[in-house]
């Protein structure tokens, strides 16, 4: 009797299974369904801090402070355990047609922009809004300065030669391009012992928030010797007479000092102290008393200087008995 009534209630549940099988699996589907949504909906938000956002510019526009941004999202999830912020991200675009130049560009945050794993859901972000400093990107061709560093002997001096290419392609935010007169290279390394020139390949230092092409160019060096000239003024002038010969007194009508410019290697003209500027009257040839007219000349002390001018280069000298 019991296991006729078994047999029975089986039956039973198989024919109320089977009848209307499919629109009761679609009912139990819904019922489901509706179920996890009504569970997710009384769950309490959760927030996650530091919620990364990609910002994604149209090709015409830069962002002239490039900055990495984060916010806070509050979700809600079907999980037990937290939210991880790395489960999550945000990419939010700019439109091209909202940008208004000289102007901060307000980003809306909307929660579809975020990605966010399977069941969890994005209910807003904090801050909504992101400000950004746009410009419209500029590209324009700007001539290259090379640099140096340390530096050579005070003998010698460096020159471009020439730089291939002498202009690179910049790109940038329009403002900064539009101001920008030169490209530097990184230095090019100089030293005391270099003495000829040479080639080097330089690599470029684009300013911040641009790119160059190329990034590199060519530089020939020139090295050549460095002379200059210093004047020395109010010199005292010495009298050369001849030994043993007869006494004279002398005075001078006009002026008795003298201004010598001298030129040579930049190392030893810098050196030079004015007590090794000795200019003279050399008057040993004169054997009577009288008024002369006797060119200045000049000894200097080291190698490698001249004399380029002494003025006066002609000095009146008295000489009485």
């Amino acid at each position: 009797m019991d296991k006729r009534r078994r047999r029975s209630v089986f039956n039973w549940l198989y024919m109320l299974v089977r009848r209307d099988f499919w629109r009761k699996l679609i009912a139990l589907f819904f019922a489901l369904l509706l179920y996890f949504y009504v569970y997710n909906e009384i769950r309490a938000p959760q927030k996650v801090d530091n919620v990364p956002v990609d910002i994604i510019l149209p090709p015409e526009l830069m962002d002239v402070d490039p900055k990495p941004h984060f916010v806070t999202l509050e979700v809600k999830s079907t999980r037990n355990s937290g939210v991880s912020p790395s489960a999550l991200r945000g990419r939010a675009q700019v439109d091209y047609n909202r940008y208004i130049p000289g102007k901060p560009y307000i980003l809306t945050l909307k929660p579809e922009e975020f990605d966010s794993p399977l069941g969890v859901r994005v209910i807003q972000a904090d801050p909504r809004e992101i400000t950004l400093n746009l410009q419209q990107r500029m590209t324009r061709d700007v001539p290259v300065r090379v640099t140096f560093s340390n530096r050579l002997s005070n003998d010698y001096k460096s020159s471009l030669a020439s730089c291939i290419p002498s202009t690179v392609r910049v790109t940038g935010p329009e403002q900064l391009i539009r101001d920008l007169k030169s490209v530097s290279t990184r230095p090019v390394p100089l030293s005391e012992a270099v003495t000829e020139g040479f080639e080097y390949v330089a690599t470029l230092e684009p300013p911040a928030g641009t790119s160059i092409s190329p990034e590199k160019v060519t530089c020939q060096i020139d090295i050549s010797r460095n002379y200059e000239q210093r004047t020395f003024q109010s010199l005292p002038v010495v009298l050369l007479t001849q030994p043993g010969g007869k006494p004279f007194k002398t005075e001078f009508p006009g002026p008795s000092r003298v201004e010598v410019t001298v030129r040579g290697l930049a190392g030893s003209v810098s050196t030079l102290l004015p007590g090794e500027v000795r200019p003279y009257l050399d008057i040993s040839h004169i054997d009577k008393p009288g008024i002369y007219e006797v060119s200045a000349g000049c000894f200097l002390k080291g190698d490698g200087l001249d004399v380029k001018e002494i003025r006066p280069a002609q000095m009146k000298i008295k000489i009485t008995e």
